[in-house]
């Protein structure tokens, strides 16, 4: 099992200082990938995002140059929100500065609001992501792409850069519901859904597998995002798999790997940056052995 961890690149963390300390910390002490979330406006009924919201690509664009092997994540990427032509540009211009370390989750989107601010159509976001998944394929894969869709037309054109590697960056499809699992399995490399209890994992699990069979795919990632608290003295959910004191995590973590999942992103719960990276710490001398 691989572990990422996310990084404050919205709320009341969001700071350059502390973005680049838990990145390198993170590369020194052994994880896998770092990640960020996306949002471009926040609606005033969700102001529990804070007031700051970094954008993902540049925040990555920023670590990149100041690490050197550990993966970059989006956890995830709001498909609909950005054309894909330049959202490919996006994407294959950070994976050739950063040789090769980008995977890129994506989803449909939930929040109304935001796609309203936007200008874009709410209730077609789901149809809207898979044909713009479609389009980043055709762009980093072929030397004379062209499409021909629903929201997009294009031919006659050159694409490049080309992602750093012969294969395009690995493609992560975040949601828990069917449609994202469908979509999942249909277009991605992997399927991301965000704090699943183990016995909920299971469940979804078994979609997962059935669409996996049907349409004969192997190497198929399962990503799972999870807060993580160390704490012994709160009163807090058994359904909280991976907060608590440190024997409960580990439990839940080994729960998370008999299931399969292969990459665990913990988003670590910490009233401050340096308590942030005390956690990491701690999570890599005390828990990570014993998985």
């Amino acid at each position: 099992m691989n572990f990422g961890i996310t990084l404050p690149n919205f709320g009341k963390y969001a700071d350059k200082d502390d973005i680049l300390k838990i990145a390198a910390s993170a590369e020194e002490l052994g994880f896998k990938s770092l990640w960020v979330s996306d949002h471009v406006v926040i609606p005033d009924s969700h102001q529990g995002f804070g007031d700051v919201f970094y954008d993902p690509f540049i925040t990555l664009t920023y670590v990149a140059a100041h690490t050197r092997n550990i993966s970059l994540g989006t956890s995830v990427i709001i498909l609909p929100y950005r054309n894909p032509i330049v959202l490919a540009k996006m994407i294959s211009t950070l994976d050739v500065l950063s040789e090769g370390r980008v995977i890129i989750g994506v989803g449909a989107g939930w929040l109304q609001k935001e796609f309203e601010a936007l200008g874009v159509p709410f209730s077609k976001r789901g149809e809207m992501a898979n044909e713009y998944l479609s389009i980043l394929k055709v762009l980093w894969t072929e030397d004379d792409p062209r499409f021909t869709g629903k929201y997009l037309k294009f031919s006659d054109i050159k694409f490049l850069p080309k992602p750093f590697k012969t294969l395009r960056p690995p493609i992560w499809v975040g949601g828990g519901s069917n449609k994202a699992i469908e979509r999942a399995v249909t277009y991605g490399d992997g399927w991301h859904p965000v704090g699943l209890t183990p016995e909920e994992l299971k469940e979804k699990l078994k979609y997962v597998n059935k669409l996996l069979k049907k349409h004969n795919k192997d190497n198929f990632q399962i990503s799972l995002r999870r807060n993580l608290e160390i704490n012994k003295d709160k009163d807090i959910n058994d359904d909280d798999t991976l907060r608590g004191p440190v024997e409960k995590i580990i439990s839940g973590i080994k729960e998370y790997k008999e299931l399969g999942v292969n990459h665990l992103i913990l988003n670590f719960l910490s009233g401050s940056s340096e308590g942030i990276l005390n956690t990491m710490r701690t999570f890599s001398k005390e828990i990570r052995p014993l998985i």
